[in-house]
């Protein structure tokens, strides 16, 4: 393991949010030594070498994790390699933070929370999705202050037309790689627990219009990864609740929860401007305290986190949002999901 307090990383995927936040993240954070990276292929790995300064290139995951100067493993790649590239990260002793859409499925997720709950002495962390920044701190105070009332309903609204081109495919399309996860149902499961809390029971329709899609080779691919889903039920808190995805609209994109209560509304928008309103005003945009807000600080946090599991700080002392345990908690809502729509019933989320 590395010496004092200088902590060695070690990457398996450096692409995308990796290299937007994660990287540069960690390269800002005195201590932080980036040690190894494995990418897909050899080329991109040495590209990400070279471009971030990594020490070393691995040819694959496992031996990356084996190395004794990686002390924490940041686990980027897609989701079908998840769980077997944490399992392994524990088993080695290593500190885990893994990116978002934490599994394929309920079981896997289950199996990396049992993992990190064996070893606690290690950081579990999720990646949280962007979405919860910058309004959760004064939303949270406003629903808990009692300043919107008694929660009433709640609606999301998801709308894109990222799954409509049958000529282009994403690995987010590709069951094997995606599992059960879909769109950004599993972002938005995590969201809505933070704020509103979870379902206590819900019904889902899916539907899947472009059917098939040319893959790399020119080949048809069936495509089984829903397109659209629609979800309604009631919040444990009695709320009512309904969302609706889809990645085949034509209307112009829209991203955004509001949340009503009996004194008054908020609507967020995804990366725009939040809006309140009290019950008969019309909505208009909240003034939000700089204290009630929250920037991207994932990597310090984790790093934060780190040093003081190093320094013997019990697990209940030294929390970090999202772990293991509240992703398992959204995973559970995704397999409900796909258990009410194949089934056509009504499921309680209890018996998860």
């Amino acid at each position: 393991m590395a010496d004092g307090d200088t902590i060695g990383i070690g990457f398996i995927g450096a692409g995308g949010i990796a290299r937007q936040r994660h990287i540069p993240g960690l390269k800002a954070i005195p201590g932080v030594r980036l040690v190894a990276v494995s990418n897909r292929s050899e080329v991109s790995s040495k590209k990400a070498a070279a471009e971030f300064g990594f020490e070393a290139v691995e040819p694959n995951g496992r031996s990356l994790i084996a190395r004794d100067d990686v002390d924490a493993v940041f686990i980027g790649s897609w989701p079908d390699t998840h769980c077997e590239m944490t399992l392994a990260a524990f088993e080695a002793g290593k500190h885990v933070f893994c990116q978002a859409r934490m599994a394929r499925d309920l079981d896997e997720a289950q199996r990396m929370l049992s993992a990190a709950q064996a070893q606690p002495e290690l950081v579990n962390m999720l990646c949280p999705p962007p979405h919860r920044m910058p309004y959760e701190p004064f939303i949270r105070t406003m629903i808990r202050t009692g300043r919107l009332g008694e929660l009433r309903e709640v609606e999301v609204a998801c709308l894109d037309a990222s799954c409509d081109n049958p000529d282009a495919i994403s690995w987010r399309e590709r069951v094997e790689i995606s599992g059960k996860q879909v769109m950004q149902v599993g972002i938005w499961a995590e969201v809505l627990n933070a704020w509103v809390g979870e379902y206590d029971v819900l019904k889902a329709v899916t539907h899947t219009p472009v059917q098939s899609k040319a893959d790399v080779d020119g080949k048809p691919y069936e495509i089984k990864v829903p397109q659209v889903v629609l979800i309604e039920g009631k919040l444990a808190n009695g709320a009512t609740i309904n969302e609706q995805h889809s990645g085949v609209s034509q209307e112009p994109p829209m991203n955004s929860v509001t949340i009503y209560g009996s004194a008054g509304r908020l609507r967020v928008p995804i990366g725009g401007t939040l809006l309140y309103g009290k019950t008969g005003d019309p909505l208009r945009p909240a003034t939000v305290p700089v204290e009630l807000t929250c920037g991207w600080q994932v990597e310090a946090s984790f790093i934060t986190a780190v040093r003081a599991a190093r320094a013997g700080v019990p697990p209940q002392q030294r929390r970090v949002s999202p772990d293991f345990a509240e992703g398992l908690r959204y995973m559970k809502k995704v397999e409900a999901i796909h258990l009410s729509a194949w089934s056509g019933q009504a499921v309680k989320l209890e018996g998860f």
